[in-house]
């Protein structure tokens, strides 16, 4: 098993990294799909650049054929990535909301998903660090930069450390309810991914 999940992680993780991947990804998250054509109009990406980008996505349960038209004897098929990107998080979301203080999730709960978990880890990590790069190269003032990071090696208890996981997630969940400008009309979704090993 571990093996395995070491080559998933590294299939994955090398899948992530590519640039064409990401925007074929971010394209397509309409549950509608779009055809390579499409595909290739709203990434920029030259269309015989694509169907090999496609193929390794559809293989690896990031992208998926949502319809298949004929046209003039031709199979046009539309891509999407919604299951990946929506379905998949949200059911991820409501699984994870029956362990509140996510103490209690099984092991066999997460080698059943483990895939999934990667896949959803890798994606988020490469969507912040194309955000962060994308500002970081707009040469924007500090103020204005939405993405950071912060790092921190503790020494802790288990005690210490289980305590450190509750107020995480108790400040995520009150977040929204503690907001102290609630009433602006101008906000924004904040993106977070938090990662302890």
């Amino acid at each position: 098993m571990k093996n395995m999940a070491k080559s998933i992680r590294s299939q994955l993780a090398k899948l992530m990294a590519d640039e064409k991947v990401l925007a074929v990804i971010r394209a397509t998250t309409d549950q509608t799909g779009l055809t390579p054509k499409q595909i290739a109009q709203a990434t920029d990406i030259p269309i015989n650049q694509l169907y090999y980008t496609i193929n390794k996505l559809v293989a690896a349960d990031l992208l998926t054929v949502v319809k298949q038209v004929k046209v003039k004897n031709l199979d046009e098929y539309y891509y999407s990535s919604y299951n990946f990107t929506h379905e998949q998080n949200t059911a991820m979301q409501a699984e994870l909301a029956q362990f509140p203080a996510l103490n209690n999730i099984s092991s066999t709960w997460t080698q059943e998903h483990l895939t999934e978990l990667m896949q959803l880890l890798l994606f988020h990590q490469q969507q912040f660090l194309t955000a962060l790069e994308t500002q970081v190269e707009a040469q924007l003032p500090a103020e204005q930069m939405t993405t950071f990071s912060a790092f921190s090696d503790l020494k802790l208890s288990a005690a210490g450390e289980q305590q450190l996981r509750s107020d995480l997630l108790h400040l995520l969940a009150n977040a929204e309810k503690n907001d102290p400008d609630s009433a602006a009309t101008d906000k924004q979704t904040v993106n977070l991914l938090i990662e302890k090993w």
